[in-house]
């Protein structure tokens, strides 16, 4: 039985994490305010990052043939081979690779080889044959989760790194020159011809497999380690976009483009999301100060901390953990941060 003492900060705890229907009202209505703000200028203090993708098509299920795609989407680093047959069918091989924690704060060089290293490994394992057979490269998607600002649909320079990295020589140079330059020095034949962010992936992966009865696919989400969402919207309102490149994509009979929201980013400002001393707590230990507070708030990277945080807290006023004496004394897992994980 929990002792009432214990309950009754508990519940105090469970109260400033309460978002009410009037609270939830006001945050949709500021997270629509926003996004149309994001849509029309590409101002880092205006609105949402709403960053275009220039992905202009959505797939219907019908398409066929074999496909790379590379996802470095946090933790881990994927690499697969995608075997579409049509009529909403495919089969899939994947590797998955933990990504080295000191490569995580190291530099552009270090990170991007070891990604070209894991792709060249996928293909020895399940593609040895082709590679000996063929003098053609394989054509493969890039599916970095982090902000960018893309430029065309195989370039997007980084923005800013998010989900623990800290890499600064990476920042304003092009993911997709990076990758593709070990991948060459490794003489891996692969030719880099799409950068997507997940939430793209996951858009265009159900709009495939999701058979039509089914309706349309509207959004692709992302709760993992961050979170993030992406849709389809109308060319005519995404009016940050070079009016040459609308004009251009306009002649093509193109009507839409996905968006990549980055939502992860909603209200830095705070002006509706809740703030406990245990968000202050986890903030200020993150490389990104200020930044991505709604992703601080809800995403498996963080949930874990702000539950070690409050640990803590019931700990220091001798509600929980009263066999340890002292903070030293606790349970390693309790003393360093982010050692209580929510993702994987």
């Amino acid at each position: 039985m929990v002792a009432p003492p214990l309950l009754k900060k508990v519940n105090e705890i469970v109260d400033e994490f309460e978002v009410t229907p009037e609270l939830l009202k006001k945050g949709v209505e500021l997270f629509n305010k926003l996004a149309d703000e994001g849509l029309s200028s590409s101002s880092a203090s205006k609105g949402l990052p709403m960053i275009p993708t220039f992905v202009t098509s959505i797939p219907d299920g019908s398409e066929k043939g074999i496909l790379l795609a590379a996802d470095l989407g946090g933790t881990n680093f994927r690499v697969c081979s995608v075997e579409l047959k049509g009529n909403h069918h495919f089969n899939l091989i994947q590797s998955k690779n933990p990504i080295p924690v000191d490569l995580m704060k190291g530099s552009s060089d270090e990170l991007f080889r070891y990604l070209a290293a894991k792709v060249q490994q996928f293909l020895k394992e399940h593609h040895g044959e082709k590679l000996e057979e063929s003098n053609d490269n394989f054509k493969m998607g890039f599916t970095f989760s982090f902000p960018v600002d893309q430029t065309s649909l195989n370039a997007g320079k980084l923005i800013r790194w998010t989900k623990g990295f800290d890499i600064p020589d990476t920042v304003g140079q092009d993911v997709v020159a990076l990758l593709q330059k070990h991948l060459d020095s490794l003489k891996v034949p692969v030719t880099v011809s799409a950068l997507a962010n997940d939430t793209v992936g996951t858009l265009l992966a159900r709009s495939y497999t999701g058979a039509n009865k089914e309706g349309v696919t509207t959004i692709g989400c992302i709760f993992g380690t961050g979170t993030n969402g992406a849709y389809n919207e109308k060319l005519e309102n995404i009016h940050k976009l070079d009016p040459k490149v609308v004009a251009e994509l306009k002649k093509k009979g193109v009507t839409h483009m996905v968006v990549n929201t980055e939502w992860g980013s909603f209200d830095n400002a705070l002006k509706v999301l809740p703030v406990t001393k245990y968000d202050v707590a986890v903030d200020e230990l993150t490389s990104n100060k200020g930044v991505h507070m709604f992703e601080k708030r809800v995403s498996g990277m963080f949930l874990g901390e702000i539950l070690r945080q409050v640990l803590i807290d019931l700990h220091k006023e001798g509600l929980m953990f009263q066999q340890y004496g002292t903070y030293d004394e606790l349970p390693h897992r309790l003393r360093n941060a982010w050692d209580i994980a929510n993702h994987s």
